[in-house]
């Protein structure tokens, strides 16, 4: 019995590791492009599920948090986990809005 149970644990472990991979083909990484996430004070928000994702590897491009009045703590941590910060008024500029395209 114990055999069994051991088997369908591998297997289920197997299972979940060809889904991994998959997925990781599936999805498309992001390289080039740059995420926009709005900076409330006191939420760390999307910027630590983005650190997250990025140390698996499923995203590469860069995150860029709009401030809006942000904590200097979360400012100090988000710089240090290679998060760029820009107020709104930067964020046209930031982002080449109003370019031509050739």
């Amino acid at each position: 019995m114990a055999g069994w149970v051991a088997a369908a644990f591998l297997a289920a472990v197997g299972l979940l590791s060809l889904l991994w991979v998959l997925a990781g083909w599936m999805l498309p990484l992001c390289r080039r492009g740059i995420l926009v996430y709005r900076g409330v004070p006191g939420e760390w928000g999307f910027s630590g599920t983005y650190v997250w994702l990025r140390s698996l590897g499923l995203v590469r491009c860069t995150l860029v948090v709009v401030d809006l009045n942000l904590e200097e703590n979360s400012r100090v941590w988000m710089k240090e986990q290679g998060i760029e910060i820009c107020t709104a008024e930067e964020l046209p500029e930031r982002l080449k809005l109003g370019e031509t395209l050739l």
